[in-house]
């Protein structure tokens, strides 16, 4: 699988994912609504579409006030589209999960993460594309996690929330390696991809008819986080301590699987004969809750070492796939490990924390993150972003 780094015909909106060809692209006058008629009432702009055949316009000129904007708006949603859409390629990366599984305080700790640490050891920086996916991520993820230690309130569902249908939308820029290597690292780009996050709440995911309608991202996926829950698994309740606090039993995390592959397969015409051509990243989280289920020994327990090689570590991903592919098994997951080799071509099971310690009273007491970059940075992987080593 590899990303298509030459100039494309067509470019997808990440809000509606509609298809567009490059010359059909609107555009929003952002002058003073008090000297613009077309910006204070939010009249759409059509260029000529004749005259940009093959390419998507970066700009044009209000015809009532004469401004120049560069503000494009999806034909289809009437969005802002990201300011580099149809230059480079898109990914739509969804995480989805049962009902608190930690999939928002998986994202917040993720893009913290690559913020601080992955960019500087693969040579790109992430950026949020607008002021909305800036706030949301500072009010709704970091904040309450990193400012204030306090557990993110449960995701709402889309039926009443619209605002969890937006996802946040990052460019993550590639620079090209330097010649003297990481001690001098080069400004020219070499490449840019268009990252959307999408948060689902776990009861969006309870029927196919919800899911078809409230997450359309999921079967127009480039990658999918599939974040998982260890103390759903029935077997796993069983065999820990005595005293041990359990969650609230949710939905079966096969059934789960089973309605994400009937969806994407309905909505792409994929045959059962076919496998889904979407990367799957199986990951377990609260690992930590199940130490106790564990070989002390296992690669499970230590931190991964793809940031500190600067490169996604083959022999790592090795012994952490087969390892927690056979501990889900053991576990009683045989009927999710078989319905995951059926319907999917590329996957791989993890094992991670977000959090890393139990809440006292909503809050977080020590903040231990573990191995919460090892799904996002196989898809980058997968997509020949980032390059695979194995340990020599």
């Amino acid at each position: 699988m590899k990303l298509n780094l030459k100039k494309k015909d067509y470019y997808i909106c990440p809000y509606c994912f509609s298809k567009h060809s490059l010359n059909d692209v609107n555009f929003m006058c952002k002058n003073d609504p008090d000297v613009c008629k077309n910006a204070k009432e939010g009249i759409v702009l059509k260029p000529d579409r004749e005259e940009n055949k093959n390419e998507i316009l970066d700009s044009i000129c209000c015809r009532e006030c004469g401004e120049r904007t560069h503000i494009k708006i999806c034909p289809t949603c009437q969005a802002e589209l990201p300011f580099a859409i149809g230059q480079y390629d898109d990914l739509v990366f969804a995480v989805i999960g049962a009902k608190e599984a930690g999939k928002s305080h998986y994202i917040a700790v993720l893009i913290n993460k690559i913020m601080n640490e992955i960019g500087s050891a693969f040579n790109c920086s992430l950026s949020a594309v607008n002021d909305a996916t800036i706030n949301r991520y500072r009010n709704d993820f970091y904040n309450p996690v990193f400012k204030r230690n306090e557990l993110i309130r449960v995701t709402r569902s889309a039926k009443t929330d619209s605002s969890v249908k937006q996802p946040l939308i990052y460019n993550l820029t590639f620079k090209e390696q330097g010649i003297m290597g990481k001690f001098f690292k080069s400004r020219r780009i070499s490449n840019v991809v268009t990252i959307a996050f999408f948060d689902t709440a776990g009861e969006d995911l309870d029927s196919e008819d919800t899911m078809k309608t409230e997450n359309r991202y999921i079967y127009n996926s480039s990658g999918i986080i599939f974040l998982l829950d260890p103390l759903q698994l029935e077997n796993v309740r069983e065999r820990l301590p005595e005293g041990t606090a359990l969650p609230e039993e949710n939905t079966k995390i096969e059934d789960l699987l089973s309605r994400t592959a009937n969806l994407i397969r309905k909505a792409n015409g994929i045959k059962m004969s076919k496998l889904i051509d979407i990367p799957v990243a199986v990951a377990f989280s609260k690992v930590d809750a199940v130490e106790s289920l564990v070989d002390p020994s296992s690669c499970i327990n230590y931190p991964s070492k793809h940031i500190s090689r600067a490169c996604f570590d083959l022999s790592d991903f090795e012994d952490m796939n087969g390892t927690m592919e056979s501990l889900v098994r053991s576990w009683g997951g045989e009927n999710f490990a078989e319905q995951l080799s059926l319907n999917f071509k590329e996957y791989g099971y993890f094992g991670l924390t977000a959090l890393g310690c139990n809440s006292v009273d909503g809050k977080i007491t020590k903040l231990r993150p573990h191995r919460v970059e090892d799904p996002f940075l196989w898809l980058l992987y997968k997509y020949k972003l980032i390059k695979g080593e194995k340990r020599k």
